[in-house]
């Protein structure tokens, strides 16, 4: 009868653990595709609009990093969501970078004409 309890609650045991790391794993999926789509919908709008939001960009793009990294370090294997968070990463800082030098080249233009 020991036997059989030390099985059942060992299988229980099993069972909750397999489950919390399922459920990690899902919302670390939702989380990384928030910031996909979030990086996708800035890059959409345009440097324009980057041009002329870009304090509340950072800052929403800054709380989404950190949640993103928040929930990957639960994870235990990462390589599969690695490549949509570095391909995201990326299209981000280009379009950071040319925001920054389109908005570098408007200010120069500006101080010519004064």
């Amino acid at each position: 009868m020991k036997y059989l309890q030390l099985s059942v609650g060992l299988v229980f045991i099993i069972i909750t653990v397999i489950s919390c790391n399922k459920k990690n794993d899902e919302k670390a999926e939702i989380v990384t595709n928030n910031y996909v789509r979030f990086i996708d919908s800035v890059v959409k709008k345009g440097k324009e609009n980057g041009i002329k939001n870009w304090n509340s960009i950072t800052k929403e793009y800054d709380k989404k990093s950190n949640e993103l990294h928040i929930e990957i370090d639960k994870l235990e294997d990462n390589t599969i969501l690695d490549e949509k968070i570095n391909t995201a990463t990326a299209k981000y800082e280009t379009f950071r970078n040319q925001t920054f030098e389109e908005k570098l080249e408007r200010e120069m233009k500006e101080d010519e004409f004064l």
